[in-house]
Protein backbone atom coordinates (compact mmCIF):
# COMPACT_ATOMS: atom_id res chain seq x y z
CA UNK A 1 0.00 0.00 0.00
CA UNK A 2 1.48 3.67 -0.53
CA UNK A 3 1.97 5.64 1.60
CA UNK A 4 0.30 8.33 1.21
CA UNK A 5 -2.86 6.50 1.42
CA UNK A 6 -2.37 6.39 5.53
CA UNK A 7 0.40 8.88 6.11
CA UNK A 8 -0.24 13.13 6.36
CA UNK A 9 1.89 15.45 6.83
CA UNK A 10 1.54 18.32 8.71
CA UNK A 11 3.86 21.92 8.42
CA UNK A 12 6.80 21.46 10.49
CA UNK A 13 5.92 19.00 12.74
CA UNK A 14 5.40 16.10 10.01
CA UNK A 15 3.23 14.56 12.11
CA UNK A 16 2.56 10.80 10.82
CA UNK A 17 -0.85 9.09 11.22
CA UNK A 18 -1.48 5.42 10.23
CA UNK A 19 -4.55 4.15 8.68
CA UNK A 20 -7.76 2.77 10.11
CA UNK A 21 -6.92 -0.60 8.30
CA UNK A 22 -3.39 -0.99 9.92
CA UNK A 23 -2.37 -4.29 11.40
CA UNK A 24 -2.45 -5.35 14.55
CA UNK A 25 -0.43 -4.48 17.51
CA UNK A 26 3.35 -6.26 17.93
CA UNK A 27 6.08 -6.63 20.04
CA UNK A 28 9.62 -6.87 18.60
CA UNK A 29 12.25 -9.21 19.68
CA UNK A 30 15.80 -9.49 19.10
CA UNK A 31 17.01 -13.31 18.22
CA UNK A 32 20.48 -13.60 18.41
CA UNK A 33 22.01 -15.32 15.92
CA UNK A 34 26.07 -15.28 16.73
CA UNK A 35 26.76 -14.83 19.94
CA UNK A 36 31.00 -14.89 20.69
CA UNK A 37 32.65 -12.32 23.25
CA UNK A 38 35.69 -12.55 21.23
CA UNK A 39 34.08 -10.64 18.01
CA UNK A 40 32.27 -7.47 17.80
CA UNK A 41 30.87 -6.02 15.33
CA UNK A 42 29.58 -2.56 14.26
CA UNK A 43 28.08 -2.52 10.74
CA UNK A 44 25.76 -3.91 8.94
CA UNK A 45 24.32 -4.13 5.92
CA UNK A 46 21.43 -6.59 4.90
CA UNK A 47 21.50 -6.82 0.66
CA UNK A 48 17.78 -8.52 1.11
CA UNK A 49 15.74 -10.80 3.23
CA UNK A 50 19.11 -13.83 2.97
CA UNK A 51 22.70 -11.82 2.24
CA UNK A 52 23.79 -9.56 4.76
CA UNK A 53 26.93 -8.30 5.42
CA UNK A 54 28.70 -7.00 9.00
CA UNK A 55 32.16 -5.32 9.93
CA UNK A 56 34.57 -5.14 12.98
CA UNK A 57 37.40 -4.05 14.41
CA UNK A 58 40.22 -6.24 14.65
CA UNK A 59 39.82 -6.49 10.38
CA UNK A 60 36.42 -8.16 10.81
CA UNK A 61 33.93 -9.01 8.20
CA UNK A 62 31.21 -11.31 8.52
CA UNK A 63 28.32 -12.67 5.55
CA UNK A 64 25.57 -15.00 5.58
CA UNK A 65 23.89 -15.94 2.61
CA UNK A 66 20.46 -17.61 4.44
CA UNK A 67 19.10 -15.22 6.61
CA UNK A 68 21.56 -15.51 9.17
CA UNK A 69 20.82 -19.55 9.49
CA UNK A 70 24.99 -20.04 9.01
CA UNK A 71 27.33 -17.26 8.96
CA UNK A 72 30.94 -17.45 8.02
CA UNK A 73 33.64 -15.07 9.06
CA UNK A 74 37.18 -13.62 8.64
CA UNK A 75 39.74 -11.15 9.09
CA UNK A 76 41.09 -9.22 5.34
CA UNK A 77 44.67 -9.61 5.24
CA UNK A 78 47.07 -7.22 5.76
CA UNK A 79 43.97 -5.38 7.36
CA UNK A 80 44.26 -7.00 10.82
CA UNK A 81 44.64 -3.94 12.62
CA UNK A 82 41.85 -2.24 10.73
CA UNK A 83 38.90 -0.84 12.89
CA UNK A 84 35.85 -1.49 10.17
CA UNK A 85 33.08 0.96 10.99
CA UNK A 86 30.99 0.39 7.82
CA UNK A 87 30.06 -1.92 5.25
CA UNK A 88 28.39 -1.63 2.25
CA UNK A 89 27.38 -4.46 -0.08
CA UNK A 90 25.99 -5.44 -3.91
CA UNK A 91 25.48 -9.17 -3.60
CA UNK A 92 26.67 -12.49 -1.65
CA UNK A 93 30.10 -11.69 -3.90
CA UNK A 94 30.18 -8.03 -3.93
CA UNK A 95 31.21 -5.63 -0.47
CA UNK A 96 33.30 -2.79 0.80
CA UNK A 97 34.74 -2.55 3.60
CA UNK A 98 35.69 1.21 5.57
CA UNK A 99 38.10 1.61 8.10
CA UNK A 100 38.50 4.73 10.61
CA UNK A 101 41.08 6.34 11.76
CA UNK A 102 43.98 9.32 11.00
CA UNK A 103 46.03 9.22 7.76
CA UNK A 104 46.29 5.77 6.44
CA UNK A 105 43.54 3.80 8.82
CA UNK A 106 41.53 5.69 6.90
CA UNK A 107 40.80 2.86 4.12
CA UNK A 108 38.49 0.80 1.96
CA UNK A 109 38.77 -2.54 0.72
CA UNK A 110 36.47 -4.49 -2.13
CA UNK A 111 35.99 -8.10 -2.66
CA UNK A 112 34.61 -9.38 -5.63
CA UNK A 113 34.13 -13.17 -4.28
CA UNK A 114 32.35 -13.13 -1.09
CA UNK A 115 35.60 -12.20 0.98
CA UNK A 116 37.80 -14.80 -0.36
CA UNK A 117 40.07 -12.28 -1.45
CA UNK A 118 39.95 -8.40 -0.63
CA UNK A 119 41.67 -5.30 -2.62
CA UNK A 120 42.60 -2.35 -1.07
CA UNK A 121 41.08 0.23 -3.03
CA UNK A 122 41.81 3.86 -0.85
CA UNK A 123 44.16 4.78 1.83
CA UNK A 124 44.38 8.21 3.25
CA UNK A 125 47.28 9.88 3.20
CA UNK A 126 45.69 13.46 4.20
CA UNK A 127 47.42 13.10 8.43
CA UNK A 128 44.52 15.37 8.87
CA UNK A 129 41.28 13.26 7.89
CA UNK A 130 39.32 10.67 9.63
CA UNK A 131 36.70 8.98 7.62
CA UNK A 132 33.79 7.53 8.92
CA UNK A 133 31.07 7.03 6.86
CA UNK A 134 30.54 6.10 3.34
CA UNK A 135 27.71 4.41 1.06
CA UNK A 136 27.08 3.81 -2.62
CA UNK A 137 24.40 5.28 -5.44
CA UNK A 138 25.05 2.19 -7.57
CA UNK A 139 27.94 -0.28 -8.36
CA UNK A 140 29.74 2.25 -10.19
CA UNK A 141 29.04 5.60 -7.68
CA UNK A 142 29.38 6.62 -3.77
CA UNK A 143 31.25 8.60 -1.78
CA UNK A 144 32.67 8.84 1.72
CA UNK A 145 32.52 11.62 4.15
CA UNK A 146 35.91 12.77 7.01
CA UNK A 147 35.73 14.75 9.90
CA UNK A 148 36.93 18.13 9.06
CA UNK A 149 39.95 20.18 9.85
CA UNK A 150 41.12 24.02 8.52
CA UNK A 151 37.41 24.91 7.93
CA UNK A 152 36.66 22.50 5.40
CA UNK A 153 35.04 18.66 4.94
CA UNK A 154 36.74 16.12 3.56
CA UNK A 155 34.57 14.22 0.81
CA UNK A 156 35.60 11.37 -1.58
CA UNK A 157 33.71 10.09 -4.20
CA UNK A 158 34.13 7.18 -6.93
CA UNK A 159 32.67 6.86 -10.35
CA UNK A 160 34.21 3.74 -11.25
CA UNK A 161 33.41 1.06 -8.66
CA UNK A 162 35.77 1.89 -6.09
CA UNK A 163 38.79 1.39 -8.07
CA UNK A 164 39.59 5.21 -7.86
CA UNK A 165 38.54 7.78 -5.61
CA UNK A 166 38.82 11.78 -5.93
CA UNK A 167 38.17 14.50 -3.45
CA UNK A 168 35.10 16.33 -4.04
CA UNK A 169 36.18 19.94 -4.34
CA UNK A 170 35.75 21.73 -0.83
CA UNK A 171 34.25 24.60 -2.68
CA UNK A 172 31.32 22.81 -3.34
CA UNK A 173 30.49 21.79 -0.01
CA UNK A 174 29.47 24.52 2.98
CA UNK A 175 32.35 25.24 5.52
CA UNK A 176 32.79 23.30 8.37
CA UNK A 177 32.54 24.56 11.71
CA UNK A 178 35.18 24.54 14.46
CA UNK A 179 35.75 20.82 15.53
CA UNK A 180 32.83 19.66 13.32
CA UNK A 181 32.27 15.48 12.18
CA UNK A 182 30.97 13.00 12.55
CA UNK A 183 30.52 9.98 14.99
CA UNK A 184 32.04 6.24 13.29
CA UNK A 185 29.84 4.06 15.71
CA UNK A 186 27.56 2.88 13.15
CA UNK A 187 28.65 3.28 9.87
CA UNK A 188 24.96 5.76 9.25
CA UNK A 189 26.35 9.12 9.31
CA UNK A 190 26.09 8.92 5.32
CA UNK A 191 22.45 7.74 3.61
CA UNK A 192 22.42 7.83 -0.35
CA UNK A 193 19.34 7.13 -2.29
CA UNK A 194 18.96 6.18 -6.43
CA UNK A 195 19.14 8.72 -8.61
CA UNK A 196 22.15 10.87 -6.96
CA UNK A 197 20.20 11.78 -3.46
CA UNK A 198 22.72 11.84 -0.79
CA UNK A 199 23.24 13.50 2.87
CA UNK A 200 25.60 13.36 5.85
CA UNK A 201 24.96 14.46 8.88
CA UNK A 202 27.54 16.58 11.70
CA UNK A 203 27.89 17.17 15.37
CA UNK A 204 31.07 17.96 17.87
CA UNK A 205 30.74 21.49 16.76
CA UNK A 206 30.15 22.87 20.37
CA UNK A 207 27.93 25.35 17.85
CA UNK A 208 24.68 23.49 16.49
CA UNK A 209 24.17 19.78 14.41
CA UNK A 210 23.73 19.64 10.15
CA UNK A 211 22.23 17.63 7.49
CA UNK A 212 23.91 18.18 4.63
CA UNK A 213 22.95 17.17 1.17
CA UNK A 214 23.33 16.96 -2.81
CA UNK A 215 20.48 15.71 -5.78
CA UNK A 216 23.31 15.36 -8.13
CA UNK A 217 25.47 12.75 -7.43
CA UNK A 218 28.01 15.10 -5.13
CA UNK A 219 28.26 18.10 -7.45
CA UNK A 220 26.35 20.65 -5.33
CA UNK A 221 25.71 20.41 -1.89
CA UNK A 222 23.48 22.58 0.13
CA UNK A 223 22.77 22.40 4.38
CA UNK A 224 20.26 22.26 6.53
CA UNK A 225 19.99 23.07 10.74
CA UNK A 226 18.47 20.34 12.85
CA UNK A 227 17.09 20.65 16.32
CA UNK A 228 19.20 17.94 17.95
CA UNK A 229 21.91 19.49 20.22
CA UNK A 230 25.81 19.93 19.96
CA UNK A 231 27.28 20.84 22.72
CA UNK A 232 30.27 19.10 23.28
CA UNK A 233 32.73 17.05 20.85
CA UNK A 234 30.41 13.99 21.98
CA UNK A 235 27.34 15.48 21.10
CA UNK A 236 25.27 15.55 17.89
CA UNK A 237 23.61 13.00 15.35
CA UNK A 238 24.70 9.76 15.39
CA UNK A 239 22.76 8.06 12.91
CA UNK A 240 20.72 9.23 9.55
CA UNK A 241 18.03 7.20 7.93
CA UNK A 242 15.68 7.63 4.94
CA UNK A 243 12.30 5.36 4.21
CA UNK A 244 12.42 7.06 0.55
CA UNK A 245 13.39 10.32 -1.22
CA UNK A 246 11.67 12.37 1.07
CA UNK A 247 10.90 11.49 4.83
CA UNK A 248 14.01 10.95 7.06
CA UNK A 249 15.12 10.85 10.43
CA UNK A 250 18.18 11.47 12.66
CA UNK A 251 18.76 10.69 16.03
CA UNK A 252 21.64 11.71 18.26
CA UNK A 253 22.50 12.98 21.83
CA UNK A 254 25.82 13.10 23.86
CA UNK A 255 27.20 9.79 24.40
CA UNK A 256 29.36 11.25 27.08
CA UNK A 257 25.93 11.77 29.41
CA UNK A 258 24.25 8.51 29.75
CA UNK A 259 21.75 10.27 31.59
CA UNK A 260 21.08 13.56 29.40
CA UNK A 261 17.56 13.81 28.92
CA UNK A 262 17.91 16.14 25.72
CA UNK A 263 15.89 15.47 22.70
CA UNK A 264 17.17 12.85 20.24
CA UNK A 265 15.19 12.40 17.61
CA UNK A 266 14.40 14.76 14.46
CA UNK A 267 12.64 14.40 11.17
CA UNK A 268 12.45 15.93 7.78
CA UNK A 269 9.47 15.36 5.51
CA UNK A 270 10.97 17.33 2.38
CA UNK A 271 13.85 15.10 1.33
CA UNK A 272 16.39 16.72 4.40
CA UNK A 273 15.37 20.30 3.42
CA UNK A 274 13.94 21.19 6.99
CA UNK A 275 14.32 19.10 10.40
CA UNK A 276 11.92 19.05 13.11
CA UNK A 277 12.01 17.89 16.61
CA UNK A 278 10.38 14.53 17.30
CA UNK A 279 11.46 13.83 21.17
CA UNK A 280 13.16 11.07 22.91
CA UNK A 281 13.93 7.44 22.48
CA UNK A 282 14.16 6.66 26.05
CA UNK A 283 17.75 5.13 25.91
CA UNK A 284 19.67 7.95 26.81
CA UNK A 285 22.72 9.60 25.79
CA UNK A 286 23.07 8.56 22.45
CA UNK A 287 21.09 6.19 20.36
CA UNK A 288 24.37 5.04 17.53
CA UNK A 289 21.78 3.69 15.09
CA UNK A 290 18.56 3.88 13.60
CA UNK A 291 16.18 2.22 10.73
CA UNK A 292 13.31 2.36 8.98
CA UNK A 293 10.99 -0.74 9.31
CA UNK A 294 10.60 -0.31 4.70
CA UNK A 295 6.90 -1.83 4.20
CA UNK A 296 5.59 -1.87 7.71
CA UNK A 297 1.66 -1.07 8.01
CA UNK A 298 2.39 2.15 10.23
CA UNK A 299 5.87 4.24 10.14
CA UNK A 300 8.19 1.91 12.10
CA UNK A 301 11.50 2.72 13.58
CA UNK A 302 14.17 1.23 15.74
CA UNK A 303 17.00 2.57 17.21
CA UNK A 304 19.86 1.03 19.00
CA UNK A 305 22.44 2.52 21.70
CA UNK A 306 24.75 0.65 24.19
CA UNK A 307 22.09 1.50 26.79
CA UNK A 308 19.46 -1.04 24.40
CA UNK A 309 17.11 -1.12 21.97
CA UNK A 310 13.82 1.33 21.49
CA UNK A 311 11.45 1.39 18.63
CA UNK A 312 8.46 3.55 17.71
CA UNK A 313 5.26 2.85 15.13
CA UNK A 314 4.46 6.40 14.73
CA UNK A 315 7.37 7.77 12.72
CA UNK A 316 9.28 8.71 15.50
CA UNK A 317 7.17 10.81 18.12
CA UNK A 318 6.32 8.02 20.81
CA UNK A 319 9.25 5.46 21.53
CA UNK A 320 9.38 2.33 23.68
CA UNK A 321 12.42 0.12 25.31
CA UNK A 322 12.22 -3.54 24.55
CA UNK A 323 15.80 -4.99 24.86
CA UNK A 324 18.51 -3.90 27.64
CA UNK A 325 21.47 -5.42 25.42
CA UNK A 326 24.55 -3.46 23.53
CA UNK A 327 23.80 -2.74 20.11
CA UNK A 328 25.61 0.01 17.94
CA UNK A 329 24.44 -0.49 14.13
CA UNK A 330 20.99 -1.54 13.09
CA UNK A 331 19.41 -2.01 9.31
CA UNK A 332 15.91 -3.11 8.17
CA UNK A 333 15.15 -3.91 4.69
CA UNK A 334 11.75 -4.84 5.46
CA UNK A 335 9.51 -5.91 8.60
CA UNK A 336 10.29 -9.34 8.82
CA UNK A 337 14.18 -8.62 7.42
CA UNK A 338 15.85 -6.65 10.19
CA UNK A 339 19.81 -6.70 12.19
CA UNK A 340 21.34 -5.72 14.69
CA UNK A 341 24.72 -6.23 15.49
CA UNK A 342 26.98 -4.62 18.88
CA UNK A 343 29.93 -6.27 20.83
CA UNK A 344 29.56 -10.18 20.61
CA UNK A 345 26.38 -10.37 19.13
CA UNK A 346 24.32 -10.29 15.97
CA UNK A 347 20.36 -10.84 16.10
CA UNK A 348 17.34 -10.42 13.42
CA UNK A 349 14.45 -8.84 14.37
CA UNK A 350 10.81 -10.91 14.83
CA UNK A 351 8.16 -9.01 15.61
CA UNK A 352 5.52 -11.36 17.54
CA UNK A 353 1.10 -10.11 18.05
CA UNK A 354 1.11 -8.73 22.23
Amino acid sequence: MRRASWVALTSLGAVCQAAPDAAPPVRPTWVVQVEDSSMAFIGVWPVDERVVWVAGPGGRWGRTGDGGATWRFGVVPGGESMAFRDVHAFSEGEAFLLSIGSGPASRIYRTDDGGDSWTLVFENHDPDAFFDCFSFWDRRRGFAFSDSHDGEFTLIRTDDGGASWTRIGPELVPDARPGEGAFASSGTCVVTRAGGLGWFATGASAVDTRVIRTTDYGASWSESLTPIASEASSAGIFSLAFLDDTLGVAVGGDYGRPDDPTDQVAVTADGGATWSSRGRTGLGGAPYGVSWVPAAPTLTLVAVSPAGSAWSSDGGAAWSRFDSESYWSVAFVGPDAGWAVGPGRIARMRWTPE
